[in-house]
């Protein structure tokens, strides 16, 4: 529950301004792909920032872009306490875990860019449109169209919090897209932490072929280059230790009840 507060103030503004607040006759172009995004983010119009709107420990700002087509929201972290500074609270953070769900083919994490909005460097992370948690699934007892589908990404993301070492089944981290029933996780200011072992009640039960077939095919040095901007020697060395205990894990619940048990 580390950030609930922070993520239900944003579903509370998104509901009323994601998306189109600005008053020009453009349109949303719905789900647009991650390099799609990236370079929107990346490159359109500041048009509004808005501090101090939310609160929480990151204390991010939200932004409004305008590439002269579409209007979209985002949110802007700058906070920078990597370990070793306690307590540990970083957008880098946020940006490895993007990158690193990228290389395992995986779409979990809304897309986030490096980027310098009024001369601070930080992470800008596209708005989620209409979206509810979890944890407000639960109380409302909304039932997903394809209930296995739904939770098989929920199990991708508890694999995947494991690997990135940050607070597990935290559902006020995962939001939900009514329109589609599209499944995110978002909030990993805390991950990566240096140590070399799973989440203590995380367990792993399942896996998709996908994601198994590319954590064996992934190289360590892959993973090195791509996030070695983040991350320090520790945090990596933690983090590719982690990739050969989930990879063990699987195999060993492969062995005891057989693929088309474990693997989808």
């Amino acid at each position: 529950m580390k950030n609930s507060f922070v993520y239900i103030i944003i579903f509370l503004i998104s509901l009323g301004f994601l998306l189109g607040e600005r008053k020009t006759p453009v349109s949303d172009q719905g789900n647009l792909f991650q390099k799609e995004v990236e370079d929107y983010l990346k490159k359109a119009e500041i048009i509004r920032v808005e501090k101090d709107k939310i609160m929480g420990r990151t204390a991010l700002w939200k932004v409004t872009l305008y590439n002269g087509d579409v209007s979209r929201e985002g949110y802007f972290k700058y906070i920078d306490r990597s370990r070793p500074k306690i307590p540990t609270d970083s957008f880098k953070y946020e940006i490895a875990a993007y990158e690193l769900s990228k290389l395992l083919g995986l779409e979990i994490i809304p897309p986030i860019v490096e980027r310098e909005i009024e001369g601070i460097k930080g992470s800008l992370q596209i708005g989620i449109k209409e979206f509810i948690t979890e944890s407000y699934r639960k109380r409302s007892g909304d039932i997903p169209p394809d209930a296995d589908k739904f939770h098989r990404t929920i199990e991708t993301i508890r694999i995947f919090e494991n690997l990135v070492y940050d607070e597990c089944n935290d559902e006020n981290d995962i939001f939900i897209q009514k329109e589609d029933w599209k499944v995110w996780r978002v909030d990993f200011t805390e991950a990566f932490s240096p140590s070399p072992e799973l989440i203590l009640n995380c367990e792993l039960t399942c896996c998709s072929r996908k994601l198994y077939e590319n954590l064996q095919n992934i190289s360590d040095e892959l993973i090195k280059t791509r996030l070695f901007l983040y991350l320090n020697k520790k945090e990596i060395k933690a983090l590719l230790e982690r990739k050969n205990i989930v990879l063990k894990k699987i195999t060993k619940l492969i062995k005891e009840r057989g693929k088309e048990a474990v693997l989808w």
